[in-house]
């Protein structure tokens, strides 16, 4: 499943317009690829690119004030990154 991340107005670069809160799809691919988050203990959300047979990568992280929410596949336990 894809992961879908809201971040907040905040977020923005300072130099950009706040428009309100903007919103990131990291899409999964045809080639195997997909996209799955946890959550830090300071409250940072990370993104992760995961392959079937490789260590994961992180993609994005947001600190905690960053996101407002996010939906997708919870990274499993035991996975590695």
């Amino acid at each position: 499943m894809s992961v879908y991340v809201k971040l907040s107005a905040d977020a923005r670069a300072p130099a950009e317009p706040s428009k309100g809160p903007l919103d990131l799809q990291y899409e999964d691919g045809p080639d195997g690829v997909t996209f799955e988050y946890d959550l830090h203990p300071s409250g940072a959300l990370r993104v992760l690119r995961v392959f079937e047979d490789t260590p994961h990568r992180i993609e994005a992280c947001f600190s905690s004030g960053a996101w407002l929410q996010v939906v997708g596949t919870y990274l499993r336990s035991g996975s590695q990154y």
